[in-house]
């Protein structure tokens, strides 16, 4: 049984793809920061399926204390806490620098803290993978707007991390993605949304068991197929 780390667990996406995978016959390990409101984990947990890790991507020293807690193997990492901390159209004069600041610090930073403070357990897999989720927002080639400047930029920096690391790893046979869940109808992604987040989730596993380092270094749809996002 493969073991999966998911932070942000604890709601939209992350809570969909946890329980996707417990159904899927996954150890999953469910990080997150606000343990308070995670009664949906709670009650995994209770019955056995899942271990909880209390995990701030934000801060290094509980992103190191979650990695201490983990189990020795761990076999694939899914980037997925974010925050887009704008909504709608801004202008670089009108720029709040603390919601530059505060996406570049989770969706950038956290994935990074995240695949360092858990790479020793990643390590010891026979089929290491990473994947960490990004947005068509994070596409150069396509941009084609101002709108969410913190959140676009930033899953920008993401594909590259992306990129970085899956060349740093290659040489260990450690599998890199960038993978867009769609466009899903959580708090982050809006009512009009195309998907729900089971359906996202349920493609989202199949990406995962069939990822390998053929697909290093790209930038995957939800259902793991390259070619409808590019850098």
């Amino acid at each position: 049984m493969e073991t999966v780390l998911v932070t942000g667990a604890n709601r939209g996406i992350g809570y969909a793809l946890v329980k996707a995978l417990v159904d899927s016959d996954f150890r999953v390990l469910a990080g997150c920061r606000d343990l308070e409101n995670s009664v949906g984990l709670k009650k995994l947990e209770s019955s056995g399926s899942i271990q909880i890790l209390e995990l701030d991507v934000s801060s290094d020293e509980s992103v190191e204390a979650a990695a201490r807690k983990a189990p020795d193997r761990i076999d694939i990492i899914v980037n997925n806490a974010g925050l887009m901390p704008e909504r709608g159209n801004e202008s670089i004069a009108e720029i709040d620098f603390n919601h530059l600041r505060s996406a570049f610090e989770v969706n950038v930073l956290g994935a990074a803290r995240v695949i360092r403070s858990f790479l020793p357990r990643l390590r010891r897999s026979n089929r290491p993978r990473i994947l960490n989720v990004s947005s068509g927002l994070g596409s150069i080639a396509e941009r084609d707007s101002s709108t969410y400047y913190a959140y676009a930029v930033s899953k920008a920096a993401l594909n590259m991390l992306t990129r970085s690391t899956a060349f740093e790893f290659a040489p260990e046979g450690i599998t890199v993605v960038a993978i867009s869940p769609g466009w899903v109808r959580t708090d982050m992604g809006g009512e009009e949304a195309d998907i729900s987040p089971e359906e996202s989730a349920a493609a989202l596993v199949e990406a995962i068991r069939k990822i390998g380092p053929n697909l290093s270094g790209k930038f995957l749809d939800r259902f793991g197929q390259t070619g409808k996002y590019v850098w």
